[in-house]
């Protein structure tokens, strides 16, 4: 269908066409270059001029059965312009192996596909300001992907995704609450759960000691400590060094790195280190209890599941203390596998012995890390700040760079991209970006983005709820997509504040009066 004519100067990325038919910003047409080669564009600014239509469009490739290539011809002047066709668009944007996303925002009958392979491995983010469709988004993906039998482990801030319901995954969500075995994590690890602050530099120092004093001294006696068992260790060493200091004596600790016991004389800033320690690992056992467990969480991770760590009601310390913990755990754990598993049949039997005991501990206890698996960060600038390093950043960092070679993915979910680290960010190949409005913002994600150009910038404010630019390796190639509607139910829903104040001075008041209030 001609709907126009190609007008003023041409390039091989650029056109214009005048038209007197009523057509949409971002519409794609077909236009000829002057090898009589067919072109695909699309419409990046309409201006009415009397009884027509200026269109400029942005050239996007030379058509190629359903794959486009790069443009090296200008597009023929006083050319005609068709419409995209119907059939062409929807070869370029459905994918045998993908999941679908929505469709164009311009076409509702040609649906958007995600390469699986791609979006997982090359990593991807979901950006958007508060209320821009962000939760929505992401339950579409973990509906497709667990349709697909996608191993998923979602960290969750705000307990949203516990509540995540369809259909057709029912049986394939895997909701947790976050136990953490304190006997599991670093020294480091433990110190973030608990809550002690980078400066607290002694406390930091002391709880290290009673960690690997009390680790130490456990394995001596042939003696497992876990869960509530080892925090309570931990408690008494503490206990003892600071009686220690009161009657001048010194402490005995043992010194992972030269593998033998120290000894140090403590002063009076030490003792008040201590007790100050004394007192945070003790509110620490209060007011964590229900989150300590003496089993690890990896454990209860299942392959084609949707795995949901409940991180809710957690301080921020704790959950990127969580968040480092099994982010380490299931990289180190799944490189430890694919390594064991080539070294199966190794010619040198003490290697090979070594790998299938690994292989057997692995399959029995770790079974999440036997099949390539997602990591999807909710609220991921917390965890991966902008200049402000901590033990989660640096694993899920190192995830973002070497995860491909081991099939471990990355989605990194945010409604605050300007607070995300730039290097982590600029890992994720596939952008997901909803309405984003601040300038900054916009700059920040084109500065992390290499397909994200000016045009598509300017369309990011402009973009309604549910309306996302995508980019990168998992889409045949940029454009506006309107986001299918979940049609299942998720804890990301606005809570309706009118009707739950119009309901006030009903029969909450009625109660009242019968009982005399």
């Amino acid at each position: 269908m001609i709907i126009g004519k190609i007008v003023g100067e041409t390039t091989a990325s650029e056109c214009q066409f005048k038209t007197d038919k009523k057509i949409r910003f971002g519409e794609y047409v077909m236009v000829k270059n002057i090898d009589d080669e067919n072109v695909l564009g699309v419409i990046k600014n309409i201006k009415a001029s009397g009884d027509h239509f200026i269109c400029s469009v942005k050239v996007l490739g030379v058509l190629k059965g359903n794959k486009l290539l790069p443009n090296r011809s200008p597009i023929v002047y006083g050319g005609d312009v068709c419409l995209g066709d119907e059939e062409i668009l929807k070869s370029l944007f459905y994918n045998e192996k993908g999941i679908k996303i929505g469709h164009l925002l311009t076409r509702e009958s040609i649906n958007v596909y995600l390469d699986i392979d791609k979006l997982v491995s090359r990593h991807f983010a979901v950006l958007a300001v508060t209320g821009g469709g962000k939760s929505n988004t992401v339950a579409v993906i973990c509906k497709e992907l667990g349709r697909k039998n996608g191993t998923l482990i979602i960290f969750d801030p705000h307990g949203e995704y516990m509540k995540l319901h369809h259909e057709s995954i029912e049986m394939k969500m895997n909701p947790l609450t976050a136990k953490i075995d304190p006997s599991l994590l670093s020294p480091n690890e433990l110190s973030d759960l608990i809550g002690i602050d980078e400066e607290d530099k002694k406390e930091r120092t002391y709880l290290s000691f009673a960690y690997n004093t009390l680790k130490r001294k456990s394995f001596e006696n042939r003696e497992e400590l876990r869960g509530m068992k080892f925090l309570e260790g931990v408690l008494n060493t503490l206990y003892e060094w600071a009686k220690s200091v009161e009657v001048g004596w010194d402490i005995e600790y043992y010194n992972p790195r030269k593998r033998v016991y120290d000894r140090r004389k403590l002063g009076k800033e030490d003792g008040d280190a201590l007790f100050s320690l004394i007192d945070a690992v003790e509110d620490f056992q209060l007011t964590f209890s229900e989150n300590i467990g003496d089993r690890d969480i990896l454990e209860k991770l299942e392959v084609g599941k949707i795995n949901v760590i409940d991180l809710s009601g957690l301080e921020i310390s704790q959950m990127v203390s969580i968040v480092s913990y099994v982010a380490r755990q299931l990289l180190s754990k799944r490189i430890l596998y694919l390594k064991s598993q080539r070294n199966f049949d190794h010619p040198i039997e003490e290697i090979r012995k070594k790998s299938r005991e690994i292989l057997n501990e692995i399959k029995t206890r770790y079974k999440v890390v036997t099949k390539p698996f997602l990591l999807i960060v909710e609220e991921a600038h917390i965890f991966i700040p902008i200049d402000e390093p901590n033990d989660a950043s640096l694993w899920l960092g190192k995830i973002a760079r070497e995860g491909r070679k081991f099939g471990v993915g990355l989605g990194l979910i945010s409604q605050r991209p300007k607070q995300l680290n730039p290097d982590v960010l600029s890992q994720t190949n596939t952008k997901i970006i909803l309405r984003i409005v601040e300038p900054e913002d916009q700059k920040y994600i084109q500065m992390a983005s290499e397909d994200l150009g000016e045009d598509l910038v300017k369309d990011l404010a402009s973009l309604g709820i549910g309306e996302a630019v995508i980019i990168g390796t998992a889409i045949s190639m940029p454009t506006i997509v309107k986001i299918d509607k979940f049609d299942g139910s998720y804890g990301g829903e606005d809570i309706k504040i009118y009707d739950a104040w119009n309901s006030i001075g009903g029969d909450e008041f009625v109660d009242d009066f019968k009982f005399g209030f």
